[in-house]
Formats: C-alpha cells, sequence, structure tokens
C-alpha cells in the first residue's frame, strides 16, 4: 500500500469516528433535551394543580365569608326590629300602667322588685327574642 492510500484509510476511518460520535453526541442532547421538556411539563402542571387548588381554596373562602357576612347582617335587622317592637310595645300606656314584678330568691328569702319598662327590656330582651324568633319560625 501506498502512503496515500494509509492515509486516505486513516482519514476515511478518522471521519467515520468523527460521524460516529457526532451521531451520539447528537442522540444524547437529544434525549437530554426530551428529559428536560419532560420535567419543565412536569414542572408546570404541578404548578398549575397548585394554583388552581390555591383559587379555588381562596374562592370558597371568600363565598364563605360572604355567606356568614350576609347572615349576620340579617341577623342584626331581625334583632333591631324586635327591638324596636319592644320598645313600642313598652311606651303603651296600659302597659305603663301595669306594675311588672320580679321575684328574687335568695337564702334570705324571697324579695319582690318593681320593673320599669326599660329594665324590663334591658333583662327580659334576649328572652323575649328567642321567643318572637322561635314564634316566627326563624
Amino acid at each position: 500500500m501506498s502512503l496515500q492510500k494509509i492515509l486516505d484509510k486513516i482519514e476515511q476511518e478518522a471521519s467515520q469516528e468523527v460521524e460516529a460520535i457526532l451521531g451520539e453526541a447528537r442522540k444524547k442532547a437529544d434525549s437530554l433535551k426530551k428529559e428536560a421538556e419532560d420535567r419543565a411539563r412536569a414542572q408546570a402542571e404541578s404548578i398549575i394543580k397548585q394554583a388552581e387548588t390555591e383559587a379555588s381554596l381562596e374562592a370558597s373562602r371568600i363565598l364563605t365569608q360572604a355567606q356568614l357576612q350576609r347572615r349576620m347582617e340579617l341577623l342584626k335587622t331581625k334583632r333591631e326590629l324586635i327591638s324596636r317592637v319592644l320598645t313600642e310595645a313598652l311606651k303603651n300606656e296600659e302597659l305603663k300602667k301595669v306594675r311588672l314584678k320580679k321575684e328574687i330568691v335568695s337564702r334570705e328569702g324571697i324579695v319582690e322588685e318593681t320593673l320599669e319598662a326599660d329594665r324590663l327590656l334591658a333583662e327580659l330582651g334576649p328572652e323575649i327574642e328567642n321567643e318572637i324568633l322561635a314564634w316566627l319560625k326563624i
């Protein structure tokens, strides 16, 4: 074999080896790229799911808070109306003539005490409110 043929053969083998190495490098690069894309896709899906869960919880919290606020406002309005009705009832002239008495039982015995209208409202208000609410089925 001539020197040129030997050099050509070495060059051809080197070229083939370079192509094989480049082919392997491309395959490895493609594989790494695919793995990175898969990891990125999985992370993105995880982040989206977490954001959806957080958004759902926040929406639920806001809805619950709004419902609670509405109920509290309704209860406040009902109490104001009941209080107004009781106040007006106690302004009635016939009721002013009636002297309501309260019996206080203690170790010393039973003591009777006359109740003024405003004190009656303060002491019996919540009990009367509950009875009115029960009667109205509220």
